[in-house]
C-alpha cells in the first residue's frame, strides 16, 4: 500500500519507519524533522505525500489538525484514507472528517493510548470513522492492539480524553504524593501506600471510591484542606489535594441539594 505520512517528528519518525520496514511504499513530509526514517521517500510538499497515498497518516501537532486537513485534503484521491493521531478534539476530528470526505476521501481519527517512544507501532490504539476498520487492519498489520469503535469521528478520541480524567490526574496525584513524602522524609513509606492502593479487587476499589467520596464527602473535604496546609508548611505545591478538596465540596453540595 502507498502511504504517506504529514509529521516525522518523535512518533511520525517511528510510525513511518515501521511502516517501510512492513514492505508499504512510504512516503513523508516535514519541513523541520532533522532525520528521514528509513525506508522513506521525503518529497517536498505535503500535497505531493497526499496525492501519492491510499493511506494518510497525520501525526503533527493537534493546532495544525484542522488546518493541514483543509489545506491539503483536496489532494487525495478518491476513497483514499486520511488517519488523524493528533491529539485534536473531537470536535476538530469531526471537523476534519467533513472536510475528507467532501473532498471524496475516508477519515479514521486514531487514539494512540500509550507511550510510543516506547512501545513503538504497536501501542495500543483506538479507532473509529468511515475508515476505522481499514485503518484498524493496518495498525494490527505493525502489531498493535487496536480497538474499534463504532461511530463517528471524534469518537475514538472522546474515549482516549474521558480516560485522561483518570489516567493523568492519577499520575499526577501519585507525582504529589510522592514529592510531600519526599519532603516529609517518609517517601518509601508513601510509595507502599500507593502500591497497596492500586493492587487488588479493581471493581470493588472503584465502587468504594465513588460511594465513600459521596457519603463522607464533608468530612473528606476539611481532611483535604489539612493536607493542603501541612504540604504548605512542607514547601510542597498541593495542586491535586486542593483539587480533590473542591471535587468533594460539590459531591457534598449535590447530595445536600
Amino acid at each position: 500500500m502507498r502511504v504517506g505520512f504529514i509529521g516525522l517528528g518523535e512518533a511520525g519518525h517511528i510510525y513511518a519507519e515501521a511502516t517501510a520496514a512492513a514492505g508499504h511504499d512510504v512516503t513523508g513530509f516535514d519541513p523541520a524533522a532533522p532525520t528521514t526514517p528509513d525506508g522513506v521517500r521525503r518529497l517536498e510538499t505535503a500535497a505531493e505525500v497526499v496525492a501519492a497515498s491510499e493511506l494518510v497518516v497525520v501525526l503533527t501537532g493537534a493546532s495544525l489538525s484542522g488546518r493541514i486537513a483543509t489545506a491539503e485534503a483536496p489532494h487525495l484521491s478518491d476513497g483514499a484514507i486520511w488517519a488523524d493521531f493528533t491529539t485534536a478534539s473531537p470536535e476538530v476530528m469531526r471537523e476534519v472528517g467533513t472536510v475528507v470526505e467532501a473532498a471524496g476521501g475516508r477519515f479514521a481519527d486514531v487514539a494512540v493510548l500509550g507511550p510510543v517512544p516506547s512501545k513503538g507501532a504497536a501501542t495500543e490504539t483506538m479507532v473509529s470513522g468511515s475508515a476505522a476498520s481499514d485503518v484498524a487492519s493496518f495498525l494490527r498489520s505493525l502489531g498493535a492492539d487496536v480497538e474499534t469503535v463504532d461511530g463517528p469521528a471524534g469518537e475514538a478520541t472522546s474515549r482516549k480524553l474521558l480516560r485522561s480524567v483518570m489516567m493523568k490526574s492519577l499520575a499526577t496525584t501519585v507525582v504529589e504524593a510522592l514529592e510531600a513524602g519526599r519532603a516529609a522524609g517518609c517517601e518509601e513509606w508513601v510509595h507502599a501506600q500507593i502500591a497497596a492502593q492500586l493492587s487488588g479487587d479493581a471493581d470493588a476499589k472503584i465502587e468504594r471510591y465513588v460511594a465513600g467520596s459521596r457519603k463522607h464527602a464533608v468530612r473528606r473535604a476539611h481532611e483535604m484542606d489539612s493536607v493542603v496546609e501541612h504540604l504548605a508548611t512542607l514547601g510542597v505545591e498541593a495542586e491535586m489535594s486542593a483539587a480533590s478538596g473542591r471535587v468533594l465540596r460539590r459531591l457534598a453540595g449535590d447530595d445536600a441539594a
